[in-house]
């Protein structure tokens, strides 16, 4: 079944359907951050200080700290050596693949299966078949750091094995700010990610080397691109409290689900799962649950069941889930 609410509001905990209410494990909002009051205040703050999107060059010669600053807090929370912020994960994305095959003109280049769009790039396209079964000898390669909407884990000790002439670049969309993102590898690391997901700005990034950032800051894609909206940039930097206690709460409803949970597609210690069986929708909506049923990144492919965990959740609902799930009938 694919289906459509139309609403004026970002869904919290419930939403309205069919003139029922059903608790929502759709969308990618993993933490709920934009119900948080100390975000709420510090986005308010951030109107104020900054009273318009600003959409000039970060080159240009009036420039504001607000984006080195979050740069800078994003790289040490993460653990790399230095950030770049982009308008998007889209253009994170894509700013990479840019500056990769630049740098690296003649070098072979490998898409992991299901790989996100955020790192096509024209003739390059993912492979086919399982992820198993992909060739990982190119130069770069490229992949997510997990499935989505398909739940599945691939850094399971590939990437420990690849070599220091090879560049491993990761799409950590539906991991930043959820699990960890460090990865242990040789190879040299470059990580993109949206930050409209967990962290709930209109933002993207980019995380790597100090080398390897300052060349993708001089490049003309990201120099061209207009910079993250500065109010909401303010309001992630000066709400990192925020983030930290919506992080816990998000890995305490993902422990109780994943330790507990049948019959769907999970990743330990993960806020979401999925299914290709049509009738787990029916099942969960029968029950008060209402998830995602659409097809993506394909919209003429078969519609997939997907759902996360949002920290608007109560471990209550976590295991009235878990229990609606048991009831699954099987063939």
């Amino acid at each position: 079944m694919s289906y459509q609410i139309h609403q004026n509001q970002i869904p919290e905990r419930l939403v309205s359907f069919e003139g029922k209410e059903y608790r929502w494990l759709g969308g990618t909002n993993y933490l709920n951050i934009g119900s948080h009051p100390l975000f709420q205040e510090k986005l308010q703050e951030g109107i104020q200080i900054f009273s318009q999107n600003w959409g000039s060059s970060r080159l240009n010669n009036y420039r504001m700290d607000v984006w080195e600053n979050l740069e800078d807090v994003m790289a040490k929370r993460f653990g790399v050596e230095a950030a770049a912020l982009c308008s998007s994960g889209m253009l994170a994305g894509q700013t990479v693949m840019q500056y990769i095959q630049q740098k690296y003109p003649e070098a072979s280049i490998s898409l992991a299966p299901k790989t996100h769009p955020a790192l096509w790039r024209h003739p390059h396209k993912p492979a086919a078949g399982n992820f198993m079964d992909w060739k990982k000898d190119a130069q770069i390669l490229c992949m997510d750091g997990i499935g989505a909407p398909w739940v599945e884990e691939f850094l399971t000790g590939f990437e420990q094995n690849l070599s220091s002439d090879q560049t491993l670049i990761v799409d950590e969309s539906h991991r930043l700010g959820i699990v960890s993102t460090r990865i242990d590898t040789p190879a040299n690391l470059i990580q993109t990610s949206s930050l409209s997901k967990a962290f709930g700005i209109p933002a993207g990034l980019i995380l790597g080397t100090k080398a390897d950032i300052a060349e993708i800051k001089k490049d003309p894609f990201w120099v061209g691109g207009s910079p993250a909206n500065p109010a909401y940039v303010y309001a992630c930097l000066h709400a990192q409290e925020a983030y930290d206690e919506r992080i816990s709460k998000s890995q305490e409803l993902a422990r109780a689900f994943t330790q507990n949970a049948q019959y769907v597609s999970l990743v330990k210690d993960y806020p979401a799962f999925s299914s290709a069986d049509t009738k787990l929708f029916d099942h969960l909506k029968s029950h008060g649950f209402l998830c995602n049923q659409f097809a993506y990144p394909d919209p003429n492919a078969p519609a997939i069941c997907k759902a996360i965990l949002p920290t608007s959740m109560y471990l209550a609902d976590i295991h009235d889930l878990v229990g609606v799930l048991a009831l699954y009938p099987r063939d």
